[in-house]
């Protein structure tokens, strides 16, 4: 089929006023037979020539139109291949928006985990301030203790001290009493 017609309509007006345009020049041509034929019965003459040619007009039109429905035709047939792929990509901009969907649902249940670790770590965070802080208090009970016990081994061990000095200062001089 040639493609030239339908270059050639693409750059003026729209489908539908194309064909109307088309469809008022017939109904033109069936006025302009009309006022002939009207022209001939006011004459009154022989119309059997004049009805030839009008036979002929009319039979031209005929044409004309036939020839203006197979362009509607092809033309349709056009459309319905261009709705056809139209309905594919609906389809797959569907198909598109439903992986889309899936992929938000996902994002979505992800998020809800992040928010639950995250209030997690910041219990666990609570938890490590206490324990640290129970370390700490644990710390200085324990450096308390050591030092009240290290003072009283200290305490012990000088009077340990001065108790041998006195028995040894006993001891020389029960030396010096003997001697």
């Amino acid at each position: 089929m040639n493609e030239e017609p339908t270059k050639n309509l693409a750059g003026s007006n729209s489908f539908e006023e194309r064909v109307f345009a088309r469809f008022d020049a017939t109904d033109a041509g069936f006025d302009a037979v009309d006022a002939r034929l009207e022209k001939l019965e006011s004459r009154s003459r022989d119309t059997k020539p004049i009805w030839e040619r009008a036979l002929k007009a009319i039979m031209e039109m005929g044409l004309e139109v036939g020839e203006v429905k197979n362009k509607v035709n092809a033309i349709e047939q056009r459309v319905g291949v261009i709705e056809n792929k139209v309905e594919g990509i609906e389809s797959k901009v569907e198909g598109i928006e439903n992986k889309v969907e899936g992929i938000e649902n996902k994002v979505g249940v992800i998020e809800n985990k992040v928010s639950v670790i995250e209030t997690e770590v910041a219990g666990m965070r609570t938890d490590y301030g206490g324990i640290r802080s129970e370390f700490e208090d644990l710390k200085r009970e324990l450096v308390r203790q050591l030092t009240r016990r290290l003072d009283l081994v200290l305490k012990t061990m000088v009077d340990h001290r001065d108790d041998l000095r006195d028995a040894d200062e006993r001891i020389t001089q029960l030396e010096i009493k003997l001697a």
